[in-house]
């Protein structure tokens, strides 16, 4: 068991100091970066599933049956990694902290409102609390924040569509990534000037950190798919808190971002809303 809960912690300490390696491709487009993370990360996994779950005719067949929904989950995880990429190299890594917060009870919203899911009191309390931080944020701060939204709904809608799709975690993100990099790179053409043809000096540094973004994806992935084999899900869920903790001190400490009123008050309840949350849970 605790080698499993290693793997588990291990994976959530990966994403959440994830912040400061995409911080060192800030002078990389984060299209470019979603292009390549997308590419990068269904090449190891592909690697992975042939060498040690095998890409059996079974996987094949599942995977084609539920190309349409595999196709619109990995446009919506493209849209998450583009707005965390863009919070985390526009300043904004605060937001991404907020977003990820938020994501658990926006799942529990969407679970409502389209799988029809009954209310508890405990959720509609918590969900209310999350809603007046925003608001209070909004009103304390004059600060929207949309990209911390735009995080937790992308991720929440990713999750409703997956609960539908009949593949393992590993397998059904490899097609994703498969399926949404020919649409991620057709994108760095339209929207940017890709940094490896524009500027070659940088060539071999950004070229490895850039492969490296698809092990920092799938390495974590693989990790918590075999952790979920053994905790429940409930156990898994509470250590990913540790995801926007880490880079919620990433964005105070490491990149001396701002942290006003507003933000104090508006975490506070998320805090106290999850706290909420997750202790009905485990009970």
């Amino acid at each position: 068991y605790l080698r499993y809960l290693f793997y588990v912690i291990f994976g959530t300490v990966i994403w959440g100091l994830s912040p400061i390696f995409y911080a060192m491709l800030a002078s990389v487009s984060s299209i470019e970066i979603v292009a390549h993370r997308s590419f990068w990360s269904a090449v190891f996994l592909l690697l992975y599933i042939f060498l040690f779950s095998g890409f059996g005719r079974d996987m094949l067949r599942k995977g084609i049956k539920e190309l349409g929904s595999l196709f619109l989950s990995g446009i919506l995880i493209a849209i998450n990694w583009y707005g965390f990429i863009y919070a985390v190299n526009s300043g904004n890594a605060l937001q991404a902290s907020l977003g990820y917060y938020i994501f658990p009870l926006v799942a529990v919203f969407l679970g409502i409102v389209f799988n029809r899911e009954k209310f508890t009191y405990t959720q509609i309390f918590s969900i209310s609390l999350v809603i007046v931080s925003v608001i209070s944020l909004v009103y304390m701060n004059g600060e929207v924040p949309s990209l911390a939204l735009i995080l937790a709904f992308s991720f929440g809608f990713y999750g409703l569509i997956k609960s539908n799709v009949k593949l393992d975690p590993i397998s059904s993100v490899t097609y994703e990534t498969i399926l949404i990099t020919p649409l991620a790179i057709l994108m760095m053409f339209l929207f940017s000037e890709p940094i490896i043809k524009s500027e070659v000096f940088v060539f071999d540094r950004t070229i490895i950190l850039l492969v490296f973004s698809g092990l920092i994806t799938a390495v974590p992935l693989v990790l918590f798919s075999t952790g979920t084999k053994v905790f429940s899900y409930a156990t898994v869920g509470l250590i990913q808190y540790l995801n926007p903790t880490i880079q919620f001190l990433i964005a105070i400490f490491y990149f001396k971002e701002v942290f006003e009123l507003g933000h104090a008050l508006a975490f506070s309840l998320i805090w106290v809303a999850l706290f909420i949350y997750s202790f009905e849970s485990i009970s």
